[in-house]
């Protein structure tokens, strides 16, 4: 048969979720493209972004900066690297100056200087006044800025500044200061200083369960499947793996060509719904690897190789999310490499070159 399952991405809602951060924000934008970009697509999505504005890109690994190098493009990329001396001691090699950010980790426990943070200030003073290496910016990541009135928050900006006083104090200029992330640029404006650092808003998706203020996103996804069986099932019938589910009436149910291997939770409840001819049509039963069912309802005129929506602007992926107890970061960049991406026609068409 076919490919059954296609991620339609609007490339051009890229570049204008972008856009609306950069007028609401009025900062710099950074937007970050890491793991295919969140599903999207590294490239296309790096120009996309690129075209609303953004003025740097943020991957996780070097071979995703090399990736988007290799493409041509010349914007600034932030990537994650750990040990300063080994970043100088390559620089030396290839006879070229580093560029780098410091991290500090005030209240992540996961990547950037903490106790040690001194120490490597002294150095990276040593470094930069002979002209070895060369601070672009300090950064820092919040843990809960999803939770706005979270007092972590206040905890790590009041550490952020302390660490950008001590190193002005140390006569090291911190360069460009950056803390905020999609969910700060919603709802944590002190948070936002040189550069706001956009992941998930860039593709359309809010970070929390509320609707961002003073954005209106439009999703980049659609993921569409369709119908690989369509069966009427009698009261008492039990559907799916550990017979979770038995229908108290008599219904009709779509087997829907999308499980967990395809990025559909396995842990997705009843409460998802997919839309077929505009209607919902709420999961029912265990998702398997490749398949699930939906309740299409005993009055359903649903056929075999009809097309249903799993998520876009409706439902949107934090539904989805929602219903699989995770978050949409985990829905889009989850979506399986056996589901192509195909860009939607726009006026201006991104390209890869």
């Amino acid at each position: 048969m076919q490919i059954p399952n296609t991620a339609y991405i609007n490339y051009q809602n890229i570049s204008d979720n972008v856009a609306q951060i950069c007028a609401v924000i009025k900062k710099p934008v950074m937007a970050v493209v890491k793991a295919d970009a969140y599903g999207h697509g590294l490239i296309k999505s790096s120009h996309a972004a690129l075209l609303g504005g953004a003025q740097w890109l943020g991957v996780a690994l070097l071979s995703e900066a090399f990736e988007i190098r290799k493409a041509g493009i010349a914007a600034p990329i932030l990537a994650s690297l750990q040990q300063l001396q080994e970043i100088y001691a390559a620089s030396l090699r290839v006879g070229l100056i580093a560029r780098v950010h410091l991290k500090v980790d005030t209240g992540m426990s996961r990547a950037g200087a903490l106790d040690e943070f001194p120490e490597i200030v002294s150095e990276l003073t040593r470094l930069c006044d002979a002209k070895e290496i060369e601070l672009i910016g300090t950064w820092s990541h919040l843990a809960c800025a999803d939770e706005p009135t979270h007092p972590l928050n206040a905890e790590q900006l009041k550490r952020f500044n302390s660490a950008l006083a001590y190193m002005q104090d140390e006569n090291l200029n911190p360069g460009i200061c950056h803390i905020a992330n999609s969910s700060a640029i919603i709802g944590l404006p002190d948070a936002t200083f040189d550069l706001v650092r956009a992941g998930l808003l860039i593709y359309g998706l809010s970070p929390t369960n509320t609707p961002p203020k003073n954005f209106s996103l439009k999703p980049a996804m659609e993921l569409r499947s369709c119908l690989l069986l369509v069966k009427n099932i009698p009261p008492g019938a039990t559907v799916g793996y550990g017979a979770t589910v038995e229908v108290v009436k008599e219904t009709k149910i779509g087997i829907v060509a999308f499980g967990y291997a395809d990025g559909l939770p396995r842990s997705t409840d009843g409460t998802a719904y997919f839309l077929h001819n505009n209607l919902p049509a709420h999961l029912i039963g265990r998702v398997s690897m490749d398949q699930c069912a939906i309740d299409l309802g005993i009055d359903s005129i649903a056929k075999a190789g009809d097309e249903v929506i799993i998520f876009g602007s409706k439902p949107l992926a934090n539904e989805l999310a929602k219903a699989a107890g995770t978050i949409s970061y985990e829905i889009v960049s989850g979506i399986g490499s056996r589901t192509p991406r195909i860009p939607v026609p726009t006026e201006n068409q991104v390209s890869e070159v």
